[in-house]
C-alpha cells in the first residue's frame, strides 16, 4: 500500500466513527457514480476527475478509501479551506508514455504559469510541477452558498471573495490520478495541479491554511 492510499484508509476509518459522516459519502458516492458532479454544476466540467480518476475503474468500483479521499477534498473546498482556479494548456493530456507530446503541450499553458513534465517520472512524487510568478488572484470560498437567480431549477453557488496568494508551485499529476494522491498532496505541499485526461484545463488546486493569502 503506497502513503497516499494508506492515508485514504485513515480518513475512511475516520468518517466510519459518525453515520451521519458514511451517509454524507456515500450520497456523494452515488452522485458521483451518476455523473452529477462532472457535468458543469456549480464547480464546472471536468471538477469530478480533477479531484481523482481512474481508467482502469469507474467511480463505481473504486474502493472505498477513495471515496472517502474524494468526498474529504470536496468538503475542503464546500468549507472554504481549499480554492481552485483553471488554466489553459496547449490540449488535453495523451498517454503517459507520449512524454514528449504531453511537455509539447504543457509548454502552451497560459503565459502566467510554467508547467514542466518530468521526463524520467522513474518513481517521482508526481508527474511534473507547476509554478507561477507574483501574486495569483484566485475566488477565495467563504463556505456560504447563495442562489445565483430565482429560477425554480437553478441550484446553489458557493459565494466567494478574492483572494490574493503569493508566487508559488504545485505538484503536477497528469491523467489518471487516485484522489488520495490529491488529498496527499494538499497536505504536504499545500497545493497540487491536475490535467486529468480529456481535459484542455489544468486545475489548481490550493489548501488557504498552507498559503499566506490575502483578501481583496
Amino acid at each position: 500500500m503506497t502513503v497516499h492510499e494508506d492515508l485514504a484508509e485513515g480518513v475512511w476509518e475516520d468518517i466510519q466513527e459518525s453515520p451521519e459522516a458514511v451517509a454524507a459519502m456515500f450520497r456523494l458516492r452515488n452522485r458521483h457514480i451518476r455523473g452529477e458532479m462532472d457535468e458543469g454544476g456549480m464547480y464546472g466540467t471536468g471538477y469530478a476527475d480533477a479531484l481523482g480518476s481512474s481508467a482502469r475503474f469507474s467511480p463505481k468500483k473504486w474502493p472505498l478509501p477513495q471515496h472517502a479521499a474524494f468526498i474529504n477534498i470536496h468538503a475542503m473546498i464546500d468549507a472554504g479551506d481549499v480554492t481552485f482556479t483553471c488554466i489553459s494548456t496547449g490540449g488535453t493530456p495523451g498517454p503517459d508514455a507520449d512524454r514528449v507530446g504531453n511537455a509539447a503541450k504543457l509548454a502552451m499553458t497560459h503565459e502566467r504559469f510554467k508547467a514542466e513534465l518530468d521526463m524520467e517520472q522513474n518513481g517521482a512524487d508526481a508527474d511534473g510541477m507547476l509554478s507561477w510568478q507574483g501574486p495569483l488572484v484566485v475566488s477565495r470560498p467563504t463556505g456560504d452558498f447563495f442562489y445565483p437567480s430565482s429560477c425554480r431549477n437553478v441550484g446553489q453557488a458557493p459565494l466567494t471573495r478574492l483572494g490574493e496568494v503569493p508566487e508559488g508551485s504545485a505538484p503536477l499529476e497528469v491523467g489518471d490520478s487516485w484522489p488520495s494522491r490529491t488529498l496527499m498532496h494538499l497536505h504536504q505541499y499545500g497545493a497540487v495541479a491536475r490535467w486529468p485526461y480529456g481535459a484542455l484545463l489544468i486545475w489548481l488546486f490550493i489548501r488557504l491554511k498552507h498559503r499566506a493569502i490575502t483578501d481583496l
